[in-house]
């Protein structure tokens, strides 16, 4: 029988740590990609399902393998509670859905996604989380490009060309390629990746990614606000100078563009059409939660039930109606007390830079959610990267103050707000100092 490995011992090297975010990236580009795969070959026979949970799951033989912790740990009763009942009500759902095999294997799959995001969180540190998001934003950056070149038809949505993707869905995935380009310290790389991924956003003309792009950049560019330096804040503020003289210089070109974007004349998509009929698809919702207020209709079966329209096109309602009031609000409860630890982290200026990006991510997501149909989900890298925003350890004391000292000696104010390199080489001259958990 192969010897246990001691996850504890503190042989564990910076090597080991290194991989880490490397495999956290693949991980993500994976998810897209096994879909975008699965679906050109038509989900022919149960191709498709095998691809999406090989991609999904191979992490697991990873840290069973390597020296990284198996076992999640760390995590405060608390959340590990909140995931329980969760876990448990989606269970119940599952017992009086109308499509009981559909909402148990959603469940397994879902509860599987959310131990390897635990698995990932106990093991990663805010270097990691860095490198994992910067793999992540360059090789979706191609793929992402690549795709878009490949779907472009004139006249037709982004992502509807070749009707491999639906718009919304290609651009939910690319809203995160977008904030996480903001990981990338180079501008020579970041750029480019923000100013090309805001254009496939743009063409796919789905108004809820665009919204959560701009607002995650926002909250992103917020929390960065500490560590900036004059010549920083100077940078911001020109930015925004030249932005608003341009804007005001084509005010009439400006407005034009925004009102057909986002449709707010348009008969089937503007305002007088009640949001694309979502008003009245969301009271149906709200009702239906109304008639199974406590163990719902089934974990992801909202579907099969609503008559008025194919989804409830806002996640929290449709969790809401799925698992009922105890379930859902174990859910909120984990999502804030999560959001309030990578918040804390935040505060310590060597954390910064890598938990700016994940709140901005979990931010730009609540938008999202408003709009789009699911709210906790495993099919997508943008869904996934929620899970680990809202899912990291408790921060120690001491920890917070080890880092810290690190940044003080290693870190300039300016290039923590906008991004610009440093060496790398430095985090691993003392990875003790950079919060890597031993």
């Amino acid at each position: 029988m192969t010897p246990m490995i001691d996850h504890d011992d503190e042989s564990m090297t910076v090597e080991d740590r290194t991989w880490i975010g490397l495999v956290l990236g693949l991980w993500l580009t994976g998810v897209f990609a096994g879909s975008l795969f699965g679906r050109m070959e038509g989900r022919k026979g149960h191709l498709y399902e095998i691809i999406m949970l090989g991609s999904l799951l191979w992490p697991v033989g990873y840290f069973l393998l390597s020296r990284c912790r198996f076992v999640p740990s760390g995590f405060s009763p608390g959340t590990i509670a909140g995931l329980a009942v969760f876990g448990v009500f989606c269970g119940f759902s599952a017992l009086v859905s109308r499509a009981p095999l559909e909402s148990t294997q959603y469940t397994a799959l879902t509860i599987l996604a959310i131990l390897i995001a635990l698995q990932f969180n106990t093991n990663l540190d805010a270097v990691q989380y860095e490198r994992g998001m910067k793999v992540y934003a360059v090789l979706m950056a191609v793929l992402v490009s690549g795709f878009a070149l490949y779907d472009y038809v004139p006249g037709r949505r982004l992502g509807g060309g070749k009707e491999v993707l639906n718009p919304a869905s290609f651009a939910l995935v690319t809203m995160s390629v977008f904030i996480t380009a903001m990981a990338v310290r180079r501008s020579l790389i970041r750029i480019p990746i923000l100013i090309t991924m805001g254009i496939v956003i743009y063409l796919t003309g789905a108004r809820a990614s665009a919204l959560a792009a701009m607002f995650g950049l926002a909250i992103t560019l917020f929390l960065r606000r500490r560590s900036a330096g004059t010549s920083g804040h100077l940078l911001l503020f020109g930015c925004f100078v030249i932005g608003v003289t341009l804007a005001t210089c084509y005010s009439e070109a400006v407005m034009r563009g925004a009102t057909d974007f986002f449709a707010v004349q348009d008969r089937h998509r503007g305002l007088d059409s009640g949001g694309s009929g979502r008003l009245e698809t969301w009271k149906a919702t709200w009702n239906l939660f109304l008639a199974h207020p406590i163990f719902g209709v089934g974990f992801r079966a909202h579907e099969v039930v609503l008559k008025v329209a194919s989804s409830a096109h806002n996640g929290y309602l449709a969790l809401l109606a799925e698992i009922g009031v105890i379930g859902f609000g174990a859910v909120l409860f984990v999502t804030l007390s999560g959001l309030w630890r990578t918040w804390r982290r935040n505060q310590d200026p060597s954390h910064t830079f890598s938990y700016s990006v994940l709140i901005g991510l979990a931010c730009g997501y609540f938008v999202l959610a408003i709009f789009e149909r699911y709210f906790i989900n495993a099919g997508n890298p943008t869904s996934l990267l929620f899970l680990l925003s809202i899912l990291v350890p408790s921060l120690s004391h001491d920890e917070s103050e080890t880092a810290g000292y690190a940044y003080a000696s290693h870190e300039s104010e300016t290039e923590e707000f906008m991004g610009d390199s440093v060496d790398d080489d430095l985090r691993e001259v003392r990875p003790e100092m950079w919060g890597v958990r031993s």
